[in-house]
């Protein structure tokens, strides 16, 4: 896979564009965020979804029924391996059997350890058909069959706290990978591991998600001279695009004491969606530290003049783009966070 070139920017003026997925998730949000969108020219467009969106950022268009090829693009982050194989992530869930229900729990605190030993458990038995499975990490496993497989798949946050029946993989090749996953339980099962695990009052793994299979995609033409994230899937993104990238500044004044110019994209964790109240407090929590932590000190930088925009994007299409004349729109009242959720 050859890494598509980028524009050297570094010595140009920086712009920030910060991408949050979930930002109009919530009931409500603080006043510098209303403030910054009310004032800020609205950019109408843009790919739907979480991981729809990261991918577009990168100029990839998702192919119409299939997965978006996330293992493949986190691989390349976790493992620092680039290829042309078809891989799809297994991670290891545990599944609560409930009245005609199955229900997943994830992150289930695995060391690397147990994980590794987990896999070297199944591959004993995935080997004598040609399968191969692999722990880089205790949360994210990866799984490469004999050939492409034509199914469709639920990624892993949709599926945290439902019953996963209707969300297994579909398509022309479900029943082979409904089998799979069946042996898959059933060895997991009999663990050492995860019997040592229940001995100590921890969730088992017992199955794994099989989710967001595909080849490594053609990425194409970037304007980012510098990512900064801790998430696998935005860094794999920019390596195989060819972007340096860095971990997540702890907030915009570490961000802006960071050497370089040129168009910056910063990107906060993927959301889990919102499941109950307590699920909305934490949200609003995360909202009032992105407004305290990452707009004050770039919003006040650009009206410093030290940064030329700071562009917010999320995952329902919209984005905003604010500059250091927008300050003066006094007439544009804040709306409620609804208002553009629904536009």
């Amino acid at each position: 896979m050859q890494a598509h070139s980028t524009v050297n920017r570094s010595t140009l003026a920086r712009q920030v564009t910060l991408y949050i997925p979930g930002l109009f998730a919530g009931p409500a949000a603080p006043a510098t965020l209303l403030r910054l969108l009310a004032r800020a020219d609205q950019i109408a467009g843009g790919a739907e979804g979480d991981m729809e969106r990261l991918f577009a950022l990168f100029g990839i268009v998702p192919e119409a029924g299939h997965d978006l090829p996330v293992a493949a693009v986190t691989r390349v982050a976790d493992m620092g391996v680039i290829d042309r194989e078809w891989w799809i992530r297994a991670d290891p869930v545990y599944l609560e059997p409930g009245r005609d229900s199955l229900v997943m729990r994830a992150g289930l605190g695995l060391t690397l350890d147990e994980a590794e030993r987990l896999v070297a458990e199944l591959n004993e038995s995935l080997a004598q058909d040609g399968w191969l499975l692999k722990a880089p990490r205790p949360e994210r496993w990866y799984l490469k069959p004999p050939a492409a497989a034509a199914i469709t798949t639920t990624p892993l946050a949709a599926a945290i706290g439902s019953n996963v029946h209707p969300l297994l993989p579909q398509g022309t090749d479900y029943k082979a990978w409904h089998t799979r996953l069946n042996e898959i339980q059933i060895l997991l099962h009999t663990s050492p591991v995860n019997t040592a695990r229940e001995a100590r009052g921890l969730f088992p793994a017992n199955s794994v998600w099989f989710w967001g299979g595909g080849r490594l995609p053609q990425v194409g033409a970037v304007r980012w001279a510098q990512l900064w994230s801790d998430e696998p899937l935005a860094q794999g993104l920019a390596r195989l695009a060819g972007v340096p990238s860095g971990p997540l500044p702890a907030n915009g004044a570490e961000l802006l004491a960071q050497p370089g110019g040129g168009e910056q994209l910063v990107v906060q964790g993927l959301p889990v969606p919102i499941l109950s109240q307590a699920d909305a407090e934490a949200w609003q929590t995360a909202q009032e530290r992105l407004a305290h932590d990452w707009l004050r000190p770039l919003v006040a930088a650009v009206h410093a003049g030290t940064l030329a925009e700071l562009t917010l994007v999320s995952d329902a299409g919209a984005s905003f783009r604010y500059r250091r004349r927008h300050c003066l729109r006094f007439w544009r009242r804040p709306r409620p966070l609804t208002a553009y959720r629904a536009a």
